[in-house]
C-alpha cells in the first residue's frame, strides 16, 4: 500500500515537473490516474524551490530582480506546464466561437495574439503584487499560492467532466476524478500552508479560489462541454495570482 501510493506521488513529480528522480518509476497507467492527489504537494515542491531562488538573491539583489528570477525558475521546474495552458485557453476563448474551434486551437501548438497578452498581463500581475509584498513573507506567499491554487483544480476534475474523447490527449490519465476520500487528504494537505500565518485574513483565499474554480467550471461546461488539461492549467494560473493578492491585502 506504502509502495503504491510513494509510486503515485512519484509519478506526479514526473507528470507534473521536469524535476529528474534518481531512480526508476515504474509506470502504471492506474496509478497515474491518481496523481491529482498529491497535486498540492507538487505545489510544495515549486513553492518551495522558488522560494529558496527568491530568497538567495534577494540577500545581494533588489527585491524586483529576485521575484523576477524566482518566477523563471519556477517555469524552469514546471516547463512552462500551467503557463501553456493559461495560454493556450486565452487562444482558445478568445478566438473560438464553437465548441470544436475552442478544442481545436487548445491542441494547437502555435501562439497568437491573446495568449502573449494574456501571459505576459499574468506575469505583469504576479511581479507587481510580489513587488509590493514585504520580503520576509514572499517565501511563505510563494509557496501557499502554489499549494492552494493547485488544490482548486481538483474542484474542477471532481465537479465535471473531461471534455475531450477518450484518447485525444495526454491529459486523458489525469483526467478521471479522485475519490472524494483522496480528495479529503488533498485538501488537508493543500490547507495546510494557511498554519504558516498568524492572521485570520489568509482564510479568505479559500472561498476566493473555490469561488473562483466553480464559476470556471461551469463556463467551461457551457462553452467546451467540460474541461481540458489546459482549463486546469489557466484556473491554476489565475488562483496563483488571486491568492498573492489576497495575502497581500491581508498580510503584505
Amino acid at each position: 500500500m506504502l509502495m503504491r501510493e510513494l509510486n503515485i506521488l512519484f509519478s506526479s513529480i514526473l507528470y507534473f515537473t521536469r524535476l529528474p528522480l534518481p531512480f526508476k518509476v515504474e509506470y502504471r497507467k492506474e496509478n497515474q490516474q491518481l496523481a491529482l492527489t498529491w497535486f498540492p504537494m507538487i505545489g510544495f515542491i515549486v513553492g518551495g524551490l522558488g522560494a529558496l531562488v527568491f530568497w538567495l538573491p534577494h540577500l545581494y539583489l533588489p527585491q524586483s530582480v529576485a521575484v523576477i528570477v524566482s518566477l523563471g525558475a519556477s517555469v524552469l521546474v514546471t516547463g512552462a506546464f500551467h503557463e501553456d495552458g493559461f495560454a493556450d485557453v486565452c487562444d482558445a476563448f478568445g478566438g473560438g466561437y464553437s465548441k470544436d474551434q475552442r478544442l481545436k486551437i487548445m491542441k494547437d501548438s502555435r501562439v497568437g495574439a491573446y495568449a502573449l497578452i494574456g501571459v505576459v498581463l499574468l506575469f505583469a500581475l504576479k511581479i507587481a503584487l510580489l513587488i509590493e509584498i514585504n520580503a520576509l513573507w514572499i517565501p511563505v506567499i510563494l509557496i501557499t499560492s502554489h499549494v492552494l491554487s493547485r488544490w482548486s483544480t481538483l474542484i474542477i476534475s471532481m465537479g465535471w467532466s473531461y471534455a475531450r474523447p477518450t484518447g485525444e490527449s495526454k491529459s486523458r490519465d489525469t483526467s478521471h476524478p479522485i475519490s472524494w476520500m483522496r480528495f479529503f487528504w488533498a485538501t488537508v494537505l493543500g490547507f495546510s500552508p494557511l498554519l504558516l500565518f498568524e492572521s485570520w485574513w489568509v482564510l479568505v483565499t479559500v472561498p476566493v479560489v473555490t469561488v473562483f474554480s466553480l464559476l470556471s467550471g461551469k463556463w467551461f461546461q457551457k462553452r467546451i462541454g467540460g474541461y481540458t488539461g489546459d482549463c486546469l492549467g489557466a484556473v491554476q494560473q489565475v488562483n496563483e495570482v488571486l491568492v498573492m493578492a489576497v495575502l497581500l491585502i491581508g498580510v503584505g
